[in-house]
């Protein structure tokens, strides 16, 4: 019987690690229901104007600038943008760089005013500019008590040098078998 409980715990701890993953992106969804930041106001930081000191930065889900990377690295996809070169296989490779991306996050903590600020292909742009799009709520910055528009650089590294091709997949409901 011992066996059993601690096999079902184990089971429970090993599905709530899986599942539970991206729970963190939801942390801050309820923070201002039915919150609409439509007004024109001043955008702190970034090319908008100045960082005043006392801000409190907007903060992403689950652990700020690490977990955004993290979250960067997780749901990147990385087109296929070949630089013309060839590594030592005779294999071409991908064009390799950094797309730095310029955001703002409003006094509700949605992501919006999208722009590149450092290229390097169109397909790998607008693969920069999606991962922003998709961000979750932030938690908004604040200035002296007061919810307010802040701009941020986000870089988004496309650092493959070859596109791994996955294995096909096998049918195995009509495999035959010998």
């Amino acid at each position: 019987m011992r066996k059993i409980i601690i096999l079902l715990g184990t089971i429970l701890l090993a599905t709530a690690t899986v599942f539970g993953q991206g729970d963190y992106l939801l942390e801050y969804a309820n923070l201002y229901p039915d919150c609409i930041d439509n007004e024109e106001s001043t955008i702190y930081g970034g090319s908008y104007g100045e960082y005043p000191s006392g801000i409190q930065d907007a903060i992403f889900p689950g652990g700020g600038d690490v977990q955004m990377s993290r979250y960067i690295a997780r749901t990147i996809e990385y087109p296929e943008v070949y630089s013309g070169e060839v590594d030592e296989k005779g294999e071409s490779l991908l064009v390799t760089g950094i797309v730095k991306v310029q955001f703002v996050v409003d006094r509700c903590g949605r992501v919006g005013r999208i722009e590149i600020v450092q290229s390097l292909s169109e397909e790998q742009d607008a693969e920069a500019k999606r991962i922003i799009e998709n961000f979750p709520i932030f938690k908004p910055a604040t200035l002296d008590g007061y919810r307010v528009k802040i701009a941020y650089v986000a870089p988004v590294s496309f650092n493959k040098k070859k596109i791994v091709k996955k294995a096909p997949e096998i049918d195995y409901d009509s495999y035959q078998y010998w």
